[in-house]
């Protein structure tokens, strides 16, 4: 399948376009620390400081189409020594259900695995999140852990796994 998506480097004037699901609750109920409204100071300021570092890539994602935005992408907390990043992605809701997450995974690993020259890319998933696990494990990530009650949102304790990919299992 040719990709109908590309990312861009987030640049500072995303900010319009992050502000349109950063306080959703829909769609950052999955993202641990997203317990409070974000106003758009506070997330210029995290976009500055993600800009400035060296262990942090995030992507603007775009449909190639009209260049619609479909929400961001990232390889961020990098450990150099060891080759490892983690990737994180948010899609609009008005865009769930079109296959872009499945389009955009591959982008991003290509990213991280090639650009970046990564060994292993991982991410955190709620246990209950049999959509995301499965898209997930249709790339190849694998089930490293299960950490109980890892994460206190909304007055429960969560379950999450931690999934991961080498580069040679691509």
């Amino acid at each position: 399948m040719a990709d109908k998506l590309y990312l861009r480097p987030l640049k500072l004037k995303d900010i319009d376009l992050v502000m349109t699901w950063v306080n959703d609750p829909k769609v950052i109920k999955n993202l641990q620390h997203f317990n409070k409204k974000f106003t758009r100071k506070e997330e210029q300021a995290f976009i500055r400081k993600s800009l400035k570092s060296k262990n942090d890539f995030i992507f603007s994602i775009f449909r190639k189409s009209d260049n619609g935005y479909i929400g961001q992408g990232a390889i961020n907390q990098i450990i150099w020594e060891n080759k490892l990043g983690r990737l994180s992605l948010i899609i609009k809701k008005e865009h769930w259900g079109k296959g872009y997450a499945q389009q955009a995974i591959p982008l991003i690993l290509r990213f991280a695995f090639n650009q970046l020259k990564l060994h292993k890319v991982w991410l955190m998933v709620y246990a209950t999140n049999k959509k995301a696990k499965h898209i997930y494990m249709k790339f190849g990530f694998k089930k490293e852990a299960l950490l109980k009650e890892e994460y206190f949102w909304r007055g429960h304790y969560h379950d999450i796994i931690r999934v991961g990919i080498l580069k040679a299992a691509r």
